[in-house]
């Protein structure tokens, strides 16, 4: 499948088929994909849970709303994004030469200084790797639904995720059994898109 066609065939499912699961190898592999996403410096500031425990998903579901789909889904992939990941600046230089990685730790520091800065930036990062997991598995014939309707702290607690790490958002990744709703009405191109200015 191409990549325009992935883009044109995924849509959010919200009921799956509660008799199929992924295996380890597939669930490895769509995070292993995922993971190819571009991000700032290289940093990476993206942190996944893989989440296949029916318990688990019920209590993530109960910290959102009761949506179902949180519970039928085999796998919940949690986002979250560690705002302070630039700290470590060398590593993700680390098979660069050492003038290389120092020049790019040198810039990591000085250009994460600001906190909205590096909040903003997390959660960037982690809205990008969530786009490529969904193409990833619109590609290998799984359904998917991105979602922020959940109470985060909640949802830090039933994952035990580290206080000052973000969640981004949650994606379920299944076997789609109802149809997605009617595309409910896309803007035009016109008002949307711009030309050299957006006046």
């Amino acid at each position: 499948m191409k990549v325009s066609e992935a883009l044109l065939k995924r849509r959010s499912i919200k009921a799956y088929d509660t008799e199929i699961t992924l295996s380890e190898d597939e669930i490895r592999t769509l995070l292993s994909l995922a993971l190819e996403t571009p991000s700032s410096f290289n940093i990476q500031h993206w942190r996944l849970c893989a989440v296949t425990d029916p318990g688990v998903r019920k209590q993530i579901s109960e910290a959102a709303w009761n949506q179902a789909h949180l519970r039928e889904a085999p796998l919940v992939v949690a986002i979250a994004a560690d705002p302070k990941a630039w700290k470590d600046a060398e590593r993700y230089w680390r098979n660069s030469s050492p003038e290389v990685q120092a020049k790019m730790a040198g810039m990591i520091r000085q250009f994460y200084q600001e906190e909205r800065l590096q909040r903003d930036e997390a959660i960037r990062s982690g809205s990008l790797l969530a786009m490529s997991l969904m193409l990833a598995a619109t590609e290998r014939g799984w359904d998917t639904c991105p979602m922020i309707g959940f109470d985060p702290v909640k949802v830090k607690q039933i994952l035990a995720m580290p206080e000052d790490w973000i969640p981004v958002m949650l994606v379920t990744v299944g076997k789609g059994v109802k149809p997605a709703h009617p595309k409910s009405g896309q803007m035009p191109y016109e008002e949307i898109v711009f030309r050299d200015s957006f006046v």
